[in-house]
């Protein structure tokens, strides 16, 4: 049996991959109401970086779950962003002069440590050498193998150098940790949609803004937009009117033969075998698809109280009476006619009218998506309340 790892120590870098993503996306619902359409990028200069017309922000993330402990003079973490930050400086990679640099860290700093004078803007120039002057002895005199590389670069930087980088450092402790960023981010949300659709409101920007992150780590995009989120945010907000529902299953799915193969005792997929739709057909694989949006859509709406079951039910009715209506024209074709015929009757009856057409019955008046209806006439075959050959009844 395989030890369950309990470590958090090991958890940690994980977790902290998901706090930045997250912090990133709270960073933009925030400086979006002071700057000037600003953009995030993440792990390009730092952790993550923020800008607009006038300003670049760059931001060290660092969150601690066990042995938390303070933040002190001579902190990995904050000599880590010491050496990032001088780097960047030494290499022309960014203008000091617009520049803010800060380090966000779920640690403490006591008021007797050097660092504590960062929580503020420090702008006396006597006050400024003094930091550079215990930030040189430090430095200079410190043992920690581990923080080597970081005296050296800021070791590197001019006077002048260090005087623009010590006045802007910014440094935020105690900051919220990776369970508490929900609820900051939610608070920023607060009026984008009712109170009792917040956290599925939540579930689908972070949905989006999670593939977004990853497109812009994979240099897919440069960067994400205020902009493009509150556009993001503002479709959202449209699909949880009282007239629209949001989609959480827009991507068709993929199905394998191996798909066919698990489902083929399922009812709707005998359904399709009794009208000679081929197993290994495109037809019979998009109807798998279909059935599963619908059925997972519809799940996830009541699981989250935004679709009343009544609701549901009157779909369905509307659904069966399209259906019926013109089944019964099917029927009455039907007569007489051979074995093969009525198949083939069948056959073209769902694809021409369930298939390559769909029809236009809403659940909500906004919701539009033909997954949805195809899928729903899907469910509805594998229970047997519908069907597409004229003795479906009879025959499954």
């Amino acid at each position: 049996m395989t030890k369950a790892i309990t470590d958090f120590s090991a958890k940690e870098p994980s977790l902290g991959y998901f706090y930045q993503i997250k912090y990133a996306l709270l960073i933009l619902l925030t400086h979006s109401k002071e700057l000037d359409n600003p953009r995030v990028r993440i792990e390009n200069l730092d952790d993550i970086e923020i800008e607009d017309v006038n300003t670049l922000q760059l931001l060290q993330t660092k969150l601690h779950i066990k042995n938390k402990a303070n933040l002190t003079d001579a902190s990995v973490d904050f000599w880590k962003s010491i050496r990032i930050w001088s780097e960047h400086i030494n290499n022309g990679l960014i203008d000091l002069e617009t520049t803010i640099f800060n380090l966000i860290t779920t640690e403490e700093i006591p008021t007797s440590s050097l660092l504590y004078k960062f929580k503020s803007k420090i702008s006396l120039e006597s006050e400024i050498l003094e930091i550079i002057k215990s930030l040189d002895k430090i430095s200079m005199e410190s043992s920690n193998k581990t923080n080597e590389k970081a005296y050296l670069a800021y070791q590197s930087l001019s006077v002048e150098n260090k005087k623009s980088l010590i006045r802007r450092i910014r440094i935020l402790d105690n900051s919220i940790g990776i369970t508490e960023i929900n609820d900051k981010i939610k608070k920023e949300l607060i009026y984008s949609t009712y109170p009792s659709s917040l956290d599925a409101f939540l579930e689908i920007l972070e949905g989006w803004w999670f593939a977004k992150s990853i497109d812009n780590l994979t240099s897919r995009i440069d960067s994400i937009s205020s902009s493009e989120l509150q556009l993001k945010i503002a479709n959202i907000s449209d699909s949880f009117q009282a007239d629209n529902l949001p989609n959480h299953f827009s991507v068709q799915l993929e199905i394998t033969d191996e798909d066919v193969e698990n489902l083929k005792e399922r009812n709707f997929l005998k359904q399709l075998d009794l009208i000679k739709i081929n197993a290994n057909s495109k037809t019979l694989k998009r109807a798998i698809s279909d059935f599963r949006r619908a059925f997972e859509q519809r799940s996830k709406w009541l699981r989250l109280q935004l679709l009343n079951p009544d609701e549901e039910e009157q779909y369905d009715t509307k659904l069966y009476d399209y259906w019926q209506n013109i089944f019964d024209i099917m029927c009455d074709e039907a007569e007489e006619k051979s074995i093969e015929e009525v198949i083939e009757l069948g056959k073209k009856f769902y694809i021409e009218q369930f298939a390559k057409t769909c029809p236009q019955i809403k659940i909500r008046e906004k919701f539009n998506e033909d997954y949805l209806t195809r899928g729903s006439y899907q469910m509805l075959s594998d229970s047997k309340k519908i069907g597409w050959h004229p003795n479906y009844k009879k025959e499954i």
